[in-house]
């Protein structure tokens, strides 16, 4: 199913403008800063969508998506998938109207952060800093902060304005005084947009567990409610928890310090999970995603979905891996599928177990990609939906690979039989064709690896 199509068709128009100035510097701090969690596609993007408006208008002309295809060779689903990216990172802003029963789509480019915004936000340096590792994060931190000028043994030789120029007579003030009060609004260098939360962090609660003869209500303004939201958020701190971080805050200065908050936050949590930074596999499926939340499973597919919602996509891979940690790779993999695709982290975990039970305990990067796309276009939010979608995958494998058997008898020692647990077949595992056998090793080694399975449940 095409579901970009409920979104927008090629035939659709755009127009793209501009929400004040951008800057060519504005090209380096989105190609260095904001490429890693975006990705490359989206940057590019919003680069072209960037060149597509007129330097003397500031707007673009009326296009349609059919010329983005074309001129990105790029799908129509890809794009809205890049598109959303760019709007969720902040740096792209979509609004549409009806036009005689047509559809258009308006693009504002919404300037990127500046290097000191971005690197003190509280939310996508976290994420920056996960997604290339602390060398990098520090060697790229240093590239945009420029030495301060030694002000010893130098003097400032700077002449001033009225050094130089004359002011008019009075006169010309007079006759120029109706062409200076003009009514247009002047474009300008507006300020740049943050990701955009949900809001879903509960403050009724976190004024219960603060005494308000300590810290008054007052003190939480705008700018500081957004601040917990974000670092609540990052670290995935409780009502609870976010108290003890303020009060201890509070403590050391007698406001609530934005800085200072920060700070306490990323010492409780090194303290409460250890000494690496938060990252978004470390995440749990949502509660109002979770269909076994308080419930006693009854069957062994109820136990399975309660054990994906329990879980989170690291603890899986953990598990795959026997206890050891999880590759790298597979960490990188795994949160640019959470953050890119908004994956709920249980549909994840189903996603993950069934590649790897399918491919030999692998996690192959393409493959990932493709079905972490398919099921965000399918909008799969739960994990007994993750798990009928996977088993759907499953048998249409199954189907192709019955047209192919005789090609694969041939292949010999190339065919690999796949291995999935009682969940994802649907029925224990039919008897073998005599046109398909198996020998007794791989009989006795597949029934050990099916028990093994059911005992890590």
């Amino acid at each position: 199913m095409q579901h970009h199509w409920k979104d927008m068709l090629p035939g659709d128009r755009y127009v793209v403008r501009l929400n004040g100035l951008l800057h060519f510097f504005d090209q380096k701090v989105i190609t260095r800063l904001y490429q890693p969690l975006i990705g490359p596609g989206a940057s590019s993007l919003y680069t072209t969508l960037w060149h597509e408006v007129d330097d003397r208008l500031f707007i673009s002309g009326t296009l349609t998506h059919h010329h983005l295809m074309v001129s990105t060779n790029t799908p129509l689903s890809t794009l809205l998938q890049e598109r959303k990216k760019l709007e969720a990172i902040g740096l792209l802003k979509t609004f549409k109207k009806k036009e005689k029963d047509q559809l258009v789509l308006f693009y504002e480019l919404q300037p990127p952060l500046t290097p000191k915004q971005f690197f003190t936000d509280g939310l996508l340096n976290i994420y920056l800093y996960n997604r290339i590792g602390h060398q990098d994060y520090n060697r790229l931190k240093q590239s945009f902060i420029q030495d301060k000028l030694s002000e010893q043994d130098i003097e400032n030789v700077t002449v001033d304005f009225n050094d130089i120029f004359q002011s008019v007579h009075p006169s010309e003030l007079k006759n120029n005084d109706q062409e200076l009060q003009e009514s247009n609004v002047w474009l300008d260098r507006e300020q740049s947009s943050e990701p955009i939360l949900k809001r879903s962090f509960d403050f009724d609660e976190l004024y219960r567990y603060i005494s308000s003869v300590i810290i008054s209500k007052e003190a939480f303004t705008v700018e500081v409610k957004e601040a917990i939201e974000k670092l609540s958020f990052v670290y995935q701190l409780t009502p609870l928890d976010m108290s003890k971080v303020i009060q201890e805050a509070f403590i050391h200065t007698g406001e609530i310090d934005i800085q200072v908050l920060r700070k306490e936050v990323r010492n409780y949590y090194r303290l409460e999970a250890g000494v690496q930074l938060p990252a978004l596999s470390s995440r749990l499926q949502p509660l109002s995603a979770q269909e076994m939340a308080g419930k006693t499973p009854q069957t062994d597919v109820e136990r399975q979905i309660q054990q994906f919602e329990l879980m989170s996509p690291y603890d899986i891979l953990e598990q795959m891996a026997d206890g050891g940690e999880p590759a790298a790779p597979d960490l990188r993999l795994v949160e640019e599928i959470l953050f890119e695709q908004k994956l709920n982290p249980g549909v994840v975990n189903v996603l993950i177990h069934y590649v790897m039970v399918t491919n030999d305990q692998k996690l192959i990067k393409s493959y990932v990609e493709k079905l972490a796309g398919h099921w965000a276009r399918k909008k799969i939010k739960t994990v007994r939906e993750a798990m009928a979608l996977a088993k759907s995958e499953f048998e249409k494998t199954q189907e192709w690979s019955a047209t192919k058997k005789g090609h694969r008898t041939k292949a010999g020692k190339n065919s690999r039989q796949d291995k999935l647990p009682k969940w994802m077949t649907g029925e224990t595992e039919a008897k073998e064709s005599s046109e398909n056998k198996i020998s007794k090793e791989e009989a006795v080694q597949k029934e050990k690896w099916l028990e093994e399975y059911l005992n890590n449940l």
